[in-house]
């Protein structure tokens, strides 16, 4: 728990910080930090730093991919070994969101649990269940086990992340809807987004790990070769982003105002284009049959360097669906077991085991995740001062504002 230091000014809390996948975040034991709705919202924007947006005075990354807080305990049920909620500080902005997971972080928790004492294993391969408050959904991690360790090195690559490391198995097979219970929200694979400047845009809206909107390239003004430099520089791009992102959640029934989600981090747009021979962000050549689609991520107004690893998810099970944005550009419209994307980072690979229905929200997957790597980097203490926590003013989104409200469901 926590203590304070000898001038009795700051109060002190053990903190992990740990890199999963393409994220850092921060872990902590659910019982050694504020509850929610007690002070831990002020809490955890204390120790990103807040208010100021590059989160100098505090532990953030001053980019979202980095303002990233995990907490974590034993599980109160049967089916999970552990519970564990996501937390995403909006760098930019005063917003903590619990209404979303992060796959990356997600790869952190069990080695953050058995450093912690929160489960026992025996070396091998096993299988972590982890229950995600925020979406209500199981997740499972296989990863291999040495000494009550998860082992750090390995021979496994992702891109974004320099060397190799021990993969770890992320699978999200039974996240179907975890934003809105749905697995297309609207009840239809496809559908026409009309723009204030009159224009349309069709547009897929896919509810699994994270709820996502999928387009093409071409219908936000790119052809996808564009470098992630050239794409920030975009403005024009971030506000017609910021409309169909705005426009997908009234349409999901997220909100009844579309201007109400304009800079909301969800959903991400999701740029989709076929095939391609381009270059990833660290100068390396992708070729266009090393992947199936190639997809970029609008996240807020900015471009995600890499790719999200709940959106990775989200994408491989749309891409499985025919009549989407994303299977009708696929060469094959057979997804699976392995489906290939390319992002700005290099390539994803994905596991996919699909259970096709006629009607689309009764789709199911046998298997649907990635491969990760996790590494500790620090375990620490974190230094806050109560008065600023005191005076910090927060937003937040919490999931009972967003999940049971109703869709425009035309099936069950």
């Amino acid at each position: 728990m926590s203590r304070f230091d000898t001038n009795n000014e700051q109060m002190i809390f053990p903190v992990t910080i740990i890199r999963g996948g393409t994220s850092r975040g921060l872990f902590f034991l659910a019982d050694e930090i504020p509850e929610m709705g007690h002070g831990q919202e002020q809490f955890l924007a204390a120790v990103m730093g807040k208010p100021d947006p590059l989160e100098v005075d505090g532990l953030g990354g001053g980019q979202f991919w980095n303002s990233k807080v995990a907490i974590v305990g034993r599980s109160r049920r049967g089916d999970a070994d552990i519970d564990y909620t996501f937390v995403q500080v909006e760098p930019l902005t005063d917003t903590l969101d619990y209404n979303s997971n992060c796959g990356n972080v997600s790869a952190g928790v069990p080695l953050f649990a058995l450093d912690r004492g929160l489960m026992t294993l025996p070396d091998g391969q096993h299988e972590v269940r982890i229950w995600n408050t925020n979406t209500q959904k199981l997740l499972y991690a296989e990863l291999t086990i040495k000494n009550n360790q998860a082992l750090v090195a390995g021979d496994y690559v992702i891109s974004g992340i320099p060397g190799s490391g021990s993969k770890i198995f992320m699978d999200f097979r039974d996240t179907v809807g975890a934003a809105t219970g749905k697995m297309f929200p609207t009840g239809r694979v496809k559908d026409r987004v009309v723009m204030e400047d009159g224009t349309e845009v069709f547009v897929t809206i896919c509810d699994v790990s994270n709820i996502v909107v999928y387009v093409h390239a071409s219908a936000v003004g790119c052809s996808g070769q564009e470098t992630l430099n050239e794409l920030n520089a975009r403005h024009a791009l971030f506000d017609r982003c910021a409309e169909i992102r705005g426009k997908a959640a009234m349409l999901a029934g997220l909100v009844d105002r579309w201007q109400d989600a304009r800079e909301w981090f969800l959903p991400p747009v999701c740029m989709v284009t076929g095939p391609e021979t381009y270059t990833a962000s660290d100068g390396t050549v992708i070729g266009r049959e090393q992947c199936a689609l190639i997809g970029k991520l609008v996240v807020a107004r900015g471009m995600h360097p890499t790719f999200m690893g709940t959106g990775s998810c989200c994408f491989a099970a749309a891409a499985a669906v025919p009549g989407t944005i994303a299977n009708d550009l696929l060469r094959d419209r057979d997804v699976g077991p392995t489906f290939v994307f390319g992002h700005p980072g290099g390539v994803m690979p994905m596991e996919v085991d699909v259970v096709l229905n006629d009607q689309c929200n009764r789709i199911s997957f046998k298997r649907l995740g990635f491969g990760r790597t996790a590494r500790k980097i620090a375990e620490c203490s974190v230094y806050v001062r109560p008065a600023v926590m005191e005076n910090l003013k927060v937003s937040v989104v919490l999931p009972e504002s967003k999940i049971g409200l109703p869709g425009q469901a035309a099936c069950s």
